[in-house]
């Protein structure tokens, strides 16, 4: 007969029992709590006060300001607490703290924000092509770096146009319909022909949609000009569309087949907080 699994190791039960009264009563962690803890559980005070978890629980009840937790996380952990309540804080539940651009929700990072005005500055393109377009908050920042620049237009193209808000920049205009149909694709071609575009591919983060966008389009780019995989990060982290590849993977596929492109290393290894530390691809050669 088989031997029962073993338990969680009695401090790390007596920690978990602890959080779950914490919460319960929605308290904070201080000596009256714990003292109420001890006597309902049972546990003698000495096992909770030295539990090598009560630091952690104290840390994480103890400051008022989650400032000070942010500090104490790795890059990682504050790469995934800035995806969810900070990036994309309006799909779960922390709308506050949604990213905003002249008062548009914007679904980018900051550090990306900064690297876009970068290279919109570098390249002056004529066109930036938007694949994804969602609220179009980052249509609103491209057009207001073209403004600073004065010169460009933004071209935001995605399957539905009905989460973007009021268009408020001449410099802005929408294509709707799927980037890959064929429709979409002569219509972006006759408007961006003979023109400098920077494409920034932001749609459907499935390999192969990325993989098959970036065919399509890159002919679009000129020599010095970038085509940006957008969310590459997403592979690394176990974001959406993990566990299917995504566009991490579509890049390297790309510049398997492309040789006219290379990775541009030189923004993720600047700015680390990057959403596409992979996806910046620059074409070096026609």
């Amino acid at each position: 007969m088989p031997l029962p699994a073993p338990g969680p190791a009695l401090d790390k039960d007596i920690a978990q029992k602890y959080m779950r009264h914490l919460v319960t009563n929605n308290a904070m962690d201080d000596a009256e709590q714990r003292k109420a803890f001890c006597e309902a559980s049972g546990i003698h005070p000495k096992l909770l006060y030295s539990n090598p978890h009560i630091h952690a629980i104290n840390k994480l009840y103890g400051d008022h300001s989650n400032f000070e937790r942010l500090l104490d996380m790795t890059l990682k952990d504050y790469l995934y607490y800035h995806y969810y309540y900070i990036h994309q804080g309006y799909r779960y539940g922390a709308s506050d703290l949604q990213q905003r651009w002249l008062g548009h929700d914007l679904i980018k990072t900051p550090m990306d924000c900064w690297i876009y005005q970068e290279l919109i500055w570098e390249t002056k393109p004529d066109i930036v092509l938007e694949f994804g377009v969602m609220f179009g908050g980052a249509s609103h920042f491209y057009a207001s770096i073209l403004d600073l620049v004065g010169h460009g237009e933004v071209i935001g193209v995605d399957i539905t146009l009905s989460k973007v808000k009021e268009i408020r920049n001449k410099r802005i205009s929408y294509i709707e319909g799927s980037s890959t149909a064929e429709k979409t694709r002569e219509e972006i071609f006759r408007r961006c022909h003979g023109k400098k575009v920077l494409i920034i591919a932001d749609s459907d983060h499935e390999k192969t949609h990325v993989l098959n966008e970036a065919l399509l389009y890159h002919p679009l780019v000129p020599v010095g000009g970038y085509y940006v995989f957008e969310d590459s990060l997403n592979d690394v982290m176990g974001y959406h569309p993990v566990p299917n590849e995504g566009p991490k993977a579509a890049a390297h596929a790309f510049l398997a087949q492309n040789k006219s492109f290379e990775a541009d290393m030189r923004f993720a290894e600047r700015y680390i907080m990057t959403l596409n530390p992979y996806g910046f691809l620059r074409r070096v050669k026609p």
